[in-house]
């Protein structure tokens, strides 16, 4: 797994999800979209669309599965 894939994986768990502009302010990723993809080879990622008062964007969280 990439540096960026781990970093990002590590704050997904620990967040309730990112954005396009937080990836790039808090984690210096710049391809979030490139890297969610390659997070989903293993990992279930939802997609939410959200809107600002001037923006839409989608913000990424990692899917927890509760099983039993």
């Amino acid at each position: 797994m990439s540096p960026q894939n781990k970093k990002l994986l590590d704050y997904l768990s620990t967040h309730d999800g990112i954005s396009t502009l937080e990836a790039m302010e808090k984690l210096r990723i710049c391809r979030l979209s490139e890297r969610i993809r390659e997070l989903e080879k293993e990992y279930m990622i939802e997609h939410d669309p959200e809107t600002s008062e001037s923006a839409h964007f989608i913000r990424y969280r990692l899917k927890r599965i509760a099983y039993g």
